[in-house]
């Protein structure tokens, strides 16, 4: 049986950045589990996958385009510091959970049309008068290769789709 869509997919992975560092590993981070066909892991990589078994490697190397992301500057945002509980300690490096108000049709004072959503974002920088916050990936702008060996697969079960939380097109609940 070969990988195709649907199923669940267990891999030995390491993860480096060009020039060698190793970023993420199964070594300590545990095998790496995903559905195949459910978008968890970079597109490329999930096609080289596609018709492996059990035993079979791969090693991709990956552009930032087709991996994390090109480096944004413009996810980069400065709050005031009074926007932040007066307790709330922020170290630089550190990763938040930050709501965020979008005005979906761009008229201000237009409450009704306001969307929030919460996102991750990692301290930059703060200071008594502001917060710098990045919103990219840690590993955007970054060449990467992944070297992964394929551990074992399966048709994914119900149950399986279940435990993995796997929503479909319409699915409005928060995940």
């Amino acid at each position: 049986m070969k990988i195709s869509e649907g199923h669940l997919v267990e891999l030995e992975y390491t993860l480096q950045v060009e020039g060698g560092e190793i970023v993420e590993s199964s070594a300590e981070e545990g095998p790496l589990q995903y559905l195949h066909g459910g978008g968890d892991i970079p597109e490329l990589l999930e096609k080289a996958l596609e018709g492996k078994t059990i035993g079979d490697k791969v090693e991709l190397t990956l552009s930032p385009a087709d991996a994390f992301g090109e480096y944004d500057v413009e996810a980069l945002t400065t709050v005031p510091r009074d926007e932040f509980p007066a307790d709330a300690e922020l170290e630089k490096d550190q990763w938040i959970q930050v709501q965020v108000v979008m005005d979906e049709d761009d008229e201000p004072g237009d409450e009704d049309d306001d969307e929030e959503y919460d996102i991750e974002m990692r301290v930059v920088e703060a200071n008594a008068e502001s917060v710098v916050l990045d919103a990219n990936h840690p590993l955007a702008g970054k060449t990467i290769t992944y070297k992964v060996e394929v551990k074992d697969h399966r048709k994914a079960t119900a149950s399986d789709l279940e435990e993995l939380h796997v929503h479909g097109e319409n699915c409005d609940h928060d995940h």
